[in-house]
């Protein structure tokens, strides 16, 4: 009899239990969005070469803090620099070949415009000389027509006829040799300006040395570009997470090198059962408790709703099933952290309780 009673008692206790069990489920289901696999989440940058080639130094240390712009990994680049040492000297030279050019030919014009107005006072002197020389002939053959004359009345002698015809004679051959001087002076003339075609082709060197020099700038340009990947430099303000390569390693482009993140923006990012999703509002008041923190609880808000689930997003996380049991598909949501506490590192776990007891009513 006694047995049955205490059989009755516990029975009664375990319905009455179970009873307010259900209950308390129920009422906080209906008022409190609740997880405990919530992970602190903060802004990584991942800085890798853009080039391949190995790595010559890491220039940060794990949990040291860089500065945006501020030189992390330096990559080999002794043979670009060198590259650029010939490429600079090839240039050099092409400037100095360019130069000596230039110099030639304006040695070239200063010379020929010399010899050429030296021509032409050389053409202006012997057509002098010619004017003269036929001034005198025709002089001389007006004597030698006079003296002619007077041979035939008999009144000069002939001595002195042939030594009019003489001197006739010899002006006509002085006038020839200068008439004939004039034209090699003129033909000598336009000798030495055909020659300025020349100029052309000092012209044309400079020309193609312009287009070497513009080339090879070209190719300075590129390798300084070339030189430049080599050196990666912090994008942001923030602190060396992890360092996936050190000196001496060879990397290809687009692999990790350094992780960075940024200490002043943590946030928490908890995966809401689908089921309670309706109840999240932007702007909510949350309760936070830190892994790290246990005995301490911290305020938050509700600052983002994702609107695609982590099975769509890849992404597993440590709860797969609700309350009631069975696998369900979870929400992303991100929560701001009101005065973050020390030391918290991304990956943390956290756990959450979101406050929507102004969202829901009970009747």
């Amino acid at each position: 009899m006694a047995l049955k009673q205490t059989l009755k008692v516990v029975i009664s206790t375990g319905l009455v239990g179970a009873v307010l069990l259900a209950g308390y489920e129920t009422l906080y289901w209906l008022t409190h969005v609740y997880e405990n696999d919530a992970r602190i989440r903060t802004e990584l940058t991942n800085l890798s070469a853009q080039v391949n080639g190995q790595i010559k130094k890491v220039l940060v240390e794990e949990g040291s803090s860089v500065a945006a712009g501020q030189e992390v990994i330096l990559l080999e680049d002794d043979e670009i620099r060198l590259g650029l040492e010939a490429l600079r000297t090839d240039l050099e030279l092409k400037q100095g070949e360019q130069r000596r050019l230039l110099s030639e030919k304006q040695a070239f014009e200063t010379e020929l415009e010399s010899k050429l107005q030296t021509q032409l006072e050389k053409i202006r002197a012997i057509e002098k000389e010619y004017a003269s020389i036929k001034d005198r002939l025709e002089l001389s053959e007006k004597n030698l027509a006079r003296v002619q004359f007077l041979l035939r009345k008999g009144l000069t002698s002939e001595d002195k006829f042939n030594a009019e015809k003489d001197k006739v004679l010899v002006l006509q051959g002085e006038a020839a040799i200068a008439k004939a001087n004039i034209a090699v002076a003129r033909r000598e003339y336009d000798q030495l300006k055909s020659t300025a075609r020349q100029i052309d082709v000092f012209l044309e060197k400079i020309k193609i040395s312009d287009v070497e020099q513009a080339r090879i700038r070209d190719d300075i340009r590129l390798q300084e570009v070339a030189l430049k990947k080599r050196r990666i430099y912090s994008p942001v303000d923030g602190v060396v997470g992890r360092i996936h390569r050190y000196a001496g390693e060879y990397v290809e482009d687009g692999h990790t090198i350094v992780m960075l993140h940024n200490p002043a923006r943590y946030w928490i990012e908890a995966y809401v059962d689908e089921s309670q999703m309706r109840h999240v509002r932007l702007g909510q008041e949350v309760v936070i408790e830190f892994e790290i923190y246990p005995f301490e609880d911290f305020l938050g808000e509700v600052t983002r709703i994702g609107n695609i689930t982590t099975a769509e997003m890849g992404v597993t996380t440590l709860s797969s099933g609700n309350r009631f049991g069975g696998g369900v598909e979870r929400v992303p949501v991100r929560i701001s952290v009101q005065d973050p506490p020390p030391n918290l590192t991304p990956g943390m776990r956290a756990k959450v309780n979101i406050r929507i007891y102004d969202n829901i009513k009970l009747w």
